[in-house]
């Protein structure tokens, strides 16, 4: 009986859907990752762009907000922690409608998922809010000015079931997020699920998007291996091990470049992982007829 409940305790993150990411990645409240692409000035600037397993939309709304995206669209397959970023939308909402009162917007918002009930009845309730739930420090000195009307949240699961499905794909973004998802996605679907889902962002991608990957390295999937029986079959099988992405996407998938990126810093070696940027041909330039 002990068994059954563990097991029933692990499957409630087995898909990386820890509500306090956020809280111990980013301890001092501030994501390395932001920086890093933040370089690249023009990469989320007017741009349609989807965050894959966004959690609670950290990353969401800051490239949202700081990057100048035309539209931001966080998807994870955790209807709580959407449902958590969804409520954060409506607080930047309350906020701008109620710009000349912004503690009253504050104390409208509706916090109960932060666990406290005496944060509703804060003045001062983001700085008393735990650390995974507060949003981000910008790291931009400017606010998109469509924010917070340029974000969206949706729930669903990215593998799609069959590779059928790919071909009523279609192109609608310039930019996929796919940041420390990778393993997840793996452990729970396999080595098809995740060529599916590298499939699937390709056919979403517009000529010319990118595609970052923060991949989660071959050894910490081993941690996680015995979350559940799923996990723990395909854990076995998996033959495309993470530094064969990049030939897997170039060479399989299509991708027309791979560039990596300095790896962002962070005070836990764990997250301090490499981002790749992986581009898209662009059917113009390439077209000879």
């Amino acid at each position: 009986m002990p068994k059954l409940k563990l097991k029933e305790k692990n499957a409630l993150y087995q898909y990386g859907n820890y509500c306090r990411y956020y809280g111990y990645r980013n301890p001092d409240n501030e994501d390395n990752r932001l920086k890093v692409l933040a370089e690249l000035t023009d990469l989320f600037y007017g741009k349609d762009v989807l965050d894959i397993g966004c959690n609670i939309g950290h990353v969401t709304f800051s490239v949202a907000r700081d990057f100048g995206a035309k539209s931001v669209v966080g998807m994870d397959i955790d209807r709580k922690l959407i449902n958590i970023a969804r409520k954060n939308v409506q607080y930047y909402i309350n906020d701008t409608a109620q710009s000349s009162s912004p503690l009253a917007s504050k104390k409208n918002f509706d916090f109960r998922n932060c666990n406290d009930p005496n944060l509703t009845n804060c003045d001062n309730v983001t700085e008393l809010l735990p650390t995974e739930y507060r949003p981000i420090k910008s790291v931009s000195n400017t606010f998109h000015e469509q924010f917070p009307f340029n974000v969206s949240f949706v729930q669903g699961n990215y593998v799609l079931e069959s590779d059928l499905l790919l071909s009523l794909e279609t192109c609608k973004f310039d930019v996929i997020l796919c940041l420390s998802i990778t393993k997840w996605l793996h452990l729970n679907w396999g080595d098809d699920g995740l060529k599916r889902a590298f499939k699937r962002m390709f056919a979403q991608l517009r000529p010319g998007g990118i595609l970052v990957v923060e991949p989660q390295p071959w050894k910490s999937y081993g941690r996680r291996k015995t979350l559940t029986e799923i996990i723990s079959q395909n854990y076995k099988n998996i033959l495309l091990k993470p530094p064969m992405f990049t030939d897997y996407l170039l060479n399989e998938v299509g991708f027309a470049n791979c560039e990596t990126l300095s790896m962002p810093h962070n005070p836990s070696k764990g997250f301090q992982r490499p981002l790749k940027l992986y581009r898209k041909p662009d059917i113009l330039a390439t077209s000879k007829d």
